[in-house]
């Protein structure tokens, strides 16, 4: 408990210092004046493509739940998960994915663990891929040298191929070292032993069922999770554009790359706030565009964002409250 709120304190700090620090560079009046010049037409276009990312999102844990929960249901577990996750800190809101699997459709913490752990891996295995082929197009025309950033872009996309193979090929022999292990300290005599013990048995089993699915299964996978990210990018390079940015396609695109990993890395805080922009602005002076132009459509691309997600966890909630009146009544 301690543990929690010592990483709520941290995330206030990060999101008042990081807001503090961007708010330097410009004011509140930059950000509203960006927002209100930016056509409808372009917000409606990115909200359509938000929600297209949110239906392969579902599809693809359909289709990792053996689909045995439907695109319906999972979209709206979506949109609540997605609205959890980006106004809690340090990413803490990916445990009501977990949660709502369990009490909406009655399937186990480690099935919700297993199939969240699977996505969020093929997500930073497609992101870092990303992030690599823009850098190839456009490596010679940043304004800044980013090797290292590359060589961490690298090993992270190492790392996350060996834990996926490591999880799936390796997760029976990983499982049996733990429980060898807490059976020498009899770690299943404490309550919260054995019900890691139980859930790791079902984390792994889920892992298992996996890798012995067929390669139309795996091939789904991989052409949702490109899919995920082609709309998402796409989303990403309308809402600049709208905002006055006016570089090429893939510099844009390689630029909204720094604020995808604020967001997928445990460090943002409260709502997202300041790490998103900080991320976004990072990657938008390296490829040219003025610091005070960077920061704030940086700060007018997560209010759009935000907004997105808002709207479409209300949503997601209310669909799921009505379904559960309506059980309750039957």
């Amino acid at each position: 408990m301690k543990k929690f709120r010592y990483a709520q304190i941290l995330a206030i700090l990060i999101t008042i210092v990081l807001i503090a620090i961007l708010f330097t560079q410009i004011s509140i009046n930059d950000i509203i004046s960006t927002l209100l010049n930016i056509n409808p037409v372009f917000l409606l276009a990115g909200f359509v493509l938000y929600i297209g990312s949110y239906i392969l999102r579902a599809w693809r844990f359909h289709t990792l739940l053996n689909k045995e929960v439907s695109i319906k249901d999972l979209f709206n577990i979506g949109c609540v998960h997605n609205l959890m996750n980006n106004l809690l800190p340090a990413r803490t809101g990916e445990l009501s994915y977990i949660y709502l699997l369990k009490t909406e459709q009655n399937k186990t913490t480690g099935e919700g663990l297993a199939t969240l752990i699977i996505a969020r891996i093929f997500d930073f295995i497609i992101i870092s891929i990303f992030f690599l082929l823009f850098f190839l197009f456009i490596k010679k025309n940043l304004t800044t040298d980013f090797s290292i950033l590359i060589e961490i872009g690298i090993l992270f996309l190492f790392f996350m191929v060996v834990l996926l193979f490591g999880l799936l090929f390796y997760g029976n022999a990983f499982l049996k070292i733990f429980k060898c292990r807490a059976h020498y300290i009899n770690f299943k005599k404490f309550r919260v032993g054995d019900y890691i013990t139980k859930k790791s048995e079902e984390t792994i089993e889920c892992f298992e069922k996996f890798k012995t699915g067929n390669i139309n299964m795996h091939t789904s996978m991989i052409i949702l999770s490109i899919g995920i990210w082609v709309l998402s990018y796409s989303l990403f390079y309308i809402i600049a554009i709208s905002m006055g940015i006016h570089l090429e396609p893939v510099q844009i695109l390689f630029a909204s790359s720094f604020a995808v990993f604020s967001t997928v890395l445990p460090i943002q805080g409260i709502g997202g706030f300041g790490t998103m922009e900080a991320g976004w602005a990072l990657g938008f002076i390296a490829v040219g565009v003025t610091k005070d132009v960077a920061i704030n459509t940086g700060f007018g691309f997560h209010i759009i964002f935000l907004i997105y997600t808002i709207s479409l966890g209300i949503f997601g909630y209310a669909n799921i409250y009505y379904a559960r009146r309506t059980k309750i009544a039957y």
